[in-house]
Formats: structure tokens, C-alpha cells, sequence
């Protein structure tokens, strides 16, 4: 008689365990890669035991952590100061914390949404780590994908994200999850071979799934097309795969576009907080920076006054804001200059937000110093060295390839340029994630870019 599955499934599980072992033995960077993502997850985690609590007042985590309890209770994400449905937020990390409040309902979890919340963005934040290794050794080499992991893994501030109900800790992970699957593994051609159906299926799913989270980051479909452009693919293929991307992605999302049609009775693809957005950034007195003022408000009060106040307003100040774009253009260079400022100018907002903005200011003020210069102490080194990384990799890579670069980060930033980052700041997200990924992968090894980064 044969010997039972399940008897077997230890012997296969210490097998795949001792192959493991010695695939790290003999890959040193990858070894490297797996003992930062240990770092990294222990980092976090620790920082959640200490950290996580249940937010105060009605900033973005507090209103997050109410609509998830709306939604594990089987309400559905419905306003929670009215119990109407509401569309305010893109849906994603909504449902994604729903369906911890559910599971923290439902099992022996400990009913304690910012805790299991922050552990499991913890263990997103230790797979982000072995992304970006990934990454980097298919985008340049094996050290350089060893370097950014180690980087990503004790980050300040994307560890102090792990405890903050906020979506980027479950964006950035996603937007590497995507860019792994659309870069395939080196080969003796050069990228994009090794390009398939199936590998652009799962990228295409998640591309849906990260747009489901934080729609802005759809520029990167325009910057990935582009790059299959100048890679020398030709116009057919590329627009090919880029229509199985948007097609993929329309598919991700029409369930939820159907919702809204349904209990929005309107067309709302995403969510209704476009109008803000593009206010913050384009009203009549904005300033580059986050500020909601008078100037932006309209006749109808929005989600307080159900789906159809809701709908109106968000179309009543989008056209605000793109009329305000059209007589103002004059301006917009200043104001994308102030843009960039925001995003660049310091990299410790988790710190604000695990104590909700100011509303609960538990955390000693000799810890928050210290943690407020090591979170800016490291973004100031790794952009400096991310902008020298970036000036050697220009020289190294040959033009086609220096051209897809400049494409991509151009296509990230526009999308995230047309939006107040200050509302929107994530990061390693868009325009640090470029900076960060490529000029580290640029300043390690330069010497071995040429024949090597965009195969």
C-alpha cells in the first residue's frame, strides 16, 4: 500500500527547506535579500506591539477604522456618520481592513483592528523587502538587489507606516508586486523578452487590485507602455500589451463601478474624492501644499447628505478646480514646484499620523526628536545617493534604455503631480520609489549596467 499524502507532506516540507537553505548558501545577495526582510519584519513588528492604537478624531485613519467596522458588521461601506452608502474613498484598503474587523469578529484574533491591522501591514512591509531585492537584481544585479532591500527593510518612516491605518504601507507593496511580474527574469535578450500572456495576466491583476487601493498610481500603466515603446517592440505590441493591461484592470474594477451605478445611482468608477483632490491642488487658493479651505466648498455638504449630495459635489468641484487650471495655468508651474517641495522636503509623516495629527500625542518628545531625524537623516542620504546612482546609471545604460527611464518616472509623476501629494504623499511611492530603486541600483554596481540592466 501506498504511503498517504499527508505522510509524505512532512518529508516534502524538510525537503523544500534544505533546498532553500542551500540556495541561500550558494546565492550570498539572495541570503542578504532573506535576512533583510527578517530585519525588516522584526522592525515592524516591534514597532506595531509599541505603537498601534485606535485613532482619534475624524482624520483619514479614524474615518478608515469606522467604514471597516461598518463593513465587517455586513453593512457594506456605508458613511458612518449617516449609515448611507457612500463611494468618498477608492475601495481597497477599506475592505482590506473590513476584512480584518471581520476576521477580528469572527475568530480568535484579539478584536483590536489597529493591531492585527499593523502586523499584517508589517508582514506586507518584510514582502516589499524581498520585492525590491527582486527587483533590483533583474533591473541591474544580484548586489544591487541586496543594497535596496536592505535599504526598504529599516527605512524609517516605512516602518513607522506599518502602525498607521493609513494604504501605503499595502500600496507600495503592490506597486513592486506589479512592476516584478512585468519585469521578467534577465535572459540572453534583452528586455522585454521573456514578456507572457500569463506573466501580464498576474501583472495585470494586480495593476487592478493596486488601482482599487490608490488610483492615481495609473500613470504607471502609461510609464510601462512607453518603456515597451522605446524598448524596440514596435507600436503593435506594445499597444497590445498595454490594452491587456487596461483591459485587466477595467475588469478589476467594474464590480465595483456596477456598486456604485447601483447604490450611487450614478457613474462613479473609483470614488468621489476627485473633485477634493484635484481642489486641493488646483482651487483658487491653493498653495502646492494640503489645505482644504472655504474656497473649495459647494452647495451640497457631500457624504453627510447621502450619495446623491455626495455625487454633486464632487462633480461641482472638479470643475471648480479644472476651471480654475484652465484661467490659471500661469501659475502652475509655481505650484508644481511647491508640489515637488512637499514631497521632498521631509519624510517623517508617520510620526504625525500614529498620533492622530496631534489629537493624541502619547509618544515622549525626546523619542519623537530622535525618530524625526533618523526618518529625515535617511531619506536625505538615500536621495543624495539615489541622485548620484542616477547620474551613473545615465551614463552607463544606452539611450533606448535612458529614454524608458525618463518615460517611466516622467509618467509616474504626472499622475502624481495633477493631485496635491501633500494629500497624497506616500513613501517609497512614485517618484521616491524611482529615485530610491534606480539610483541605488545605478550607484552600486554602475560597471555592470551596460548589457546587464534592461535585459
Amino acid at each position: 500500500m501506498s504511503e498517504a499524502p499527508t505522510a509524505r507532506l512532512p518529508s516534502r516540507v524538510a525537503a523544500g527547506g534544505a533546498a532553500a537553505t542551500r540556495a541561500l548558501r550558494a546565492d550570498r545577495p539572495l541570503a542578504v535579500v532573506a535576512a533583510a526582510a527578517v530585519v525588516g519584519l522584526v522592525a515592524r513588528v516591534v514597532w506595531v506591539l509599541h505603537a498601534a492604537r485606535p485613532p482619534q478624531g475624524l482624520y483619514d485613519p479614524a474615518r478608515y477604522a469606522l467604514y471597516a467596522r461598518a463593513i465587517g458588521d455586513g453593512q457594506g461601506l456605508v458613511e458612518p456618520l449617516t449609515g448611507l452608502p457612500t463611494a468618498y474613498f477608492p475601495p481597497g484598503y477599506l475592505w482590506f481592513l473590513g476584512s480584518l474587523e471581520w476576521l477580528c469578529s469572527h475568530t480568535p484574533l484579539p478584536d483590536d483592528l489597529p493591531l492585527v491591522a499593523g502586523l499584517v501591514q508589517a508582514a506586507l512591509g518584510a514582502a516589499a523587502v524581498v520585492l525590491v531585492g527582486v527587483l533590483g537584481r533583474r533591473l541591474h544585479a544580484p548586489v544591487a538587489g541586496a543594497v535596496a532591500g536592505g535599504v526598504v527593510a529599516v527605512m524609517p518612516n516605512l516602518v513607522l507606516h506599518s502602525a498607521v491605518l493609513l494604504s501605503e504601507t499595502l500600496t507600495i507593496t503592490l506597486l513592486l508586486a506589479f512592476l516584478v511580474a512585468v519585469v521578467p527574469p534577465p535572459g540572453p535578450e534583452r528586455w522585454p523578452a521573456g514578456t507572457t500572456p500569463s506573466r501580464l495576466i498576474v501583472a495585470g491583476g494586480l495593476l487592478g487590485l493596486l488601482l482599487l487601493v490608490r488610483p492615481v498610481a495609473a500613470g504607471v500603466l502609461v510609464a510601462v507602455g512607453l518603456c515597451w515603446l522605446v524598448s524596440g517592440v514596435g507600436w503593435r505590441r506594445s499597444l497590445a500589451w498595454t490594452g491587456l493591461l487596461l483591459g485587466l484592470v477595467v475588469v478589476s474594477i467594474a464590480p465595483w463601478t456596477v456598486r456604485n451605478a447601483i447604490r450611487m445611482d450614478a457613474f462613479v468608477p473609483l470614488a468621489t474624492n476627485t473633485g477634493d483632490n484635484l481642489c486641493i491642488g488646483h482651487g483658487p487658493q491653493a498653495t502646492g501644499r494640503f489645505r482644504l479651505g472655504a474656497d473649495c466648498e459647494t452647495r451640497h455638504r457631500g457624504v453627510l447628505d447621502g450619495p446623491e449630495s455626495e455625487v454633486k459635489a464632487d462633480d461641482e468641484k472638479t470643475a471648480l478646480a479644472l476651471r480654475r487650471w484652465r484661467e490659471g495655468w500661469r501659475d502652475e508651474p509655481r505650484l508644481t514646484a511647491r508640489r515637488l517641495e512637499a514631497t521632498v522636503e521631509r519624510d517623517d509623516d508617520a510620526l504625525r499620523a500614529v498620533q492622530s495629527y496631534g489629537l493624541d500625542p502619547w509618544m515622549g518628545e525626546r523619542l519623537e526628536r530622535t525618530l524625526s531625524w533618523a526618518s529625515n537623516a535617511a531619506w536625505f542620504v538615500v536621495g543624495v545617493v539615489g541622485l548620484v546612482g542616477l547620474g551613473k546609471l545615465a551614463q552607463c545604460i544606452d539611450g533606448a534604455a535612458r529614454g524608458a527611464d525618463r518615460l517611466a518616472t516622467g509618467g509616474v509623476e504626472f499622475a502624481q503631480g495633477v493631485v496635491d501629494p501633500g494629500r497624497l504623499r506616500s513613501p517609497a511611492c512614485g517618484r521616491r520609489a524611482r529615485a530610491r530603486a534606480g539610483g541605488l541600483l545605478g550607484h552600486v554596481r554602475p560597471s555592470c549596467c551596460c548589457g546587464r540592466a534592461w535585459r
